[in-house]
């Protein structure tokens, strides 16, 4: 299966490229440089060159907290319109296996069971995230 793995130089994205399985996919990796997520047209182009049947989406806008506490809104508004774009064209190509890996930070603090959805929402924030 052909897979497309956005975010495969960080943190997840390796340990997704170095894990035993991986060998029995043929994953795409493009960087940031090759596939800007910011661009709709772009991602279509790419999609309709390559044809990955799945895609794993573990990129994002990354900085730091400090950058993240600064501006807050572009670390928001830029990872919801990668995630919407991949959606997108996903549903229009047809690619019903999809992916989305969230950051720890979304999970509330103290939390030592299984995390219905609804503690995502209402849940006591992490510290690194109450800026």
């Amino acid at each position: 299966m052909k897979v497309l793995l956005t975010g495969s130089s960080g943190m997840v994205g390796k340990n997704i490229l170095e894990h035993a399985s991986a060998k029995d996919y043929e994953i795409l990796t493009p960087t940031s440089s090759d596939l800007n997520l910011l661009v709709i047209d772009e991602i279509e182009k790419f999609m309709l060159a390559n044809k990955p049947e799945c895609i794993i989406h573990a990129a994002g806008l990354v900085g730091g907290i400090h950058a993240n506490i600064n501006r807050p809104f572009d670390f928001l508004a830029n990872n919801l319109l990668m995630g919407l774009n991949l959606v997108t064209i996903a549903k229009k190509l047809g690619i019903k296996k999809f992916l989305n890996l969230g950051s720890s930070c979304m999970y509330p603090r103290n939390f030592e069971e299984a995390i219905p959805e609804k503690a995502l929402l209402t849940g006591e924030l992490e510290e690194t995230n109450e800026g």
